[in-house]
């Protein structure tokens, strides 16, 4: 049997060179040196070798390699392949730039609380031009009385963790918030410190920005298949002996129609919505064994909305928190513009006969009567990559192709939890193991095992 995550170790190894090498470092380099020597740029935009690829350039992609580029400087070659550079499918991604900490899972309590200290720090993180405008108004959580138990279970557990936010009343509710219909309400919950919303469009320009000034080599072209080798000498449980097939090469297609071979000691699956398209292409999901099961991302699509001058009742002050309740349905400032932007987290399974539209509506309207009369109007259309086995995301090596890593199905969660998920692929790719925060069942292998994590939020 051998050791997992061999590949990745190589990488780590490369990195710290010294006067003295490492016996393990002699060895490494002696069996690539010579697959090294071969490799030349046909273009400098094109490199045959890169000791990261990372598979997807948005979110989670880019920052990757922010965080592998700001660790190893120099002496780690990332190179990013992103089919879209103009990014139209986040150009608008209004309801992702919302920090919350109301979570049930320690591992997205950890998240959101780096997040908010990488935001509060976000000039000297990316750089003095970027301003994500992040604003900590809080959230208020309104929970009908189907949720109320679940609202006190979650809100313990976050006060085991450091979290700030403390349960209001009804009446309270009324008092600070006349414009919201509490008759459907029984309790509610209001974040006190580090919630609130944020630029995501701007989050992503210092992410690339930074990132290329450290060296990563962002590429425009579309991923077409991997190539692998048999290697026989690797026995692993459940693979025939010398019949392992390890990635070692991604195919890619530039707009010019030619194929391009990269060689690669790490790849990073970071596609979102088409996370699923890539790894079949690692056979994922289409053998038997390790591989028998597929990666379960699909596209998930929903609305945002803009109420433009809202009437005097429902004129959200500077500081009016983020406000969201059990039905999924979402309202926050729009900055400081003289509009509210809203929207409806559509259920993992609806089974309902009624459009989005429609229900979006009748909940709108329940919450804010005072909506009737106005001007809602559809801003964007929002994509995200949902995991549909648990609503969760997955990150991690595969358990079959060790040098594969997943970042990939955090849905909504993704945008914000983007700097702590970023980070924890490069401490997979350069320490081997996870070390600010253990991500580890968040991995793949929870579906092998039929093991769900679930978040119960309470929306």
């Amino acid at each position: 049997m051998i050791l997992p995550r061999v590949f990745l170790n190589s990488i780590k190894r490369s990195i710290h060179s010294s006067k003295h090498k490492h016996p393990f470092t002699r060895t490494w380099e002696t069996l690539f040196s010579e697959a090294k020597s071969g490799f030349r740029l046909k273009d400098p935009l094109y490199p045959e070798h890169a000791d990261v690829v990372i598979v997807g350039g948005g979110y989670i992609g880019a920052s990757s390699a922010y965080w592998l580029k700001t660790r190893a400087g120099e002496g780690l070659s990332v190179v990013v392949l992103e089919r879209d550079p103009m990014y139209n499918s986040t150009q608008q991604m209004l309801s992702h730039g919302i920090l919350t900490q109301h979570f049930s899972l320690p591992e997205n309590i950890y998240l959101s609380q780096f997040s908010a200290e990488f935001f509060r720090n976000i000039k000297e993180n990316l750089g003095n031009d970027i301003n994500i405008e992040y604003c900590p108004v809080g959230q208020l959580l309104l929970a009908s009385d189907r949720y109320t138990e679940k609202l006190e279970h979650n809100v313990n557990i976050q006060k085991d963790y450091g979290i700030k936010n403390k349960i209001i009343t009804v009446e309270d509710i009324q008092s600070r918030y006349p414009w919201i219909n509490t008759s459907d309400i029984k309790l509610g919950c209001i974040g006190t410190e580090s919630e609130g919303v944020f630029n995501p469009k701007e989050l992503l320009r210092g992410y690339i920005q930074k990132s290329q000034e450290l060296g990563a080599n962002y590429i425009k072209c579309e991923m077409v298949g991997f190539e692998m080798e048999v290697q026989r000498d690797v026995l692993m449980e459940g693979i025939v002996p010398g019949t392992f097939q390890k990635l070692n090469r991604l195919l890619y297609k530039t707009d010019d129609g030619e194929v391009h071979s990269l060689r690669f000691a790490a790849c990073i699956v970071a596609g979102g919505a088409d996370s699923a398209h890539i790894a079949k292409f690692a056979k994922i999901g289409e053998s038997k064994g390790l591989l028998k099961e597929k990666l379960p991302i699909q596209k998930r699509e929903y609305n945002t909305f803009s109420i433009e001058n809202p009437k005097n009742e429902m004129a959200l002050g500077l500081n009016s928190p983020f406000v969201m309740d059990t039905s999924g349905l979402w309202l926050r400032r729009n900055g400081l513009q003289n509009s509210l932007l809203c929207g409806q987290i559509p259920s993992i399974k609806d089974d309902s006969n009624h459009s989005a539209s429609e229900v979006f509506q009748a909940s709108l309207l329940n919450r804010y009567p005072h909506f009737k009369d106005s001007e809602v109007k559809e801003v964007s259309t929002e994509l995200t990559d949902c995991n549909t086995y648990d609503d969760t995301g997955i990150i991690g090596p595969h358990p079959y192709h060790s040098n594969l890593i997943l970042a990939t199905g955090f849905g909504r969660q993704g945008v914000q939890h983007s700097p702590g998920i970023g980070r924890a692929v490069a401490e997979l790719v350069i320490d081997c193991h996870y070390n600010a925060i253990d991500l580890t069942r968040f991995g793949f292998d929870r579906l092998l095992t039929n093991e769900p994590l679930i978040e119960t939020n309470v929306y």
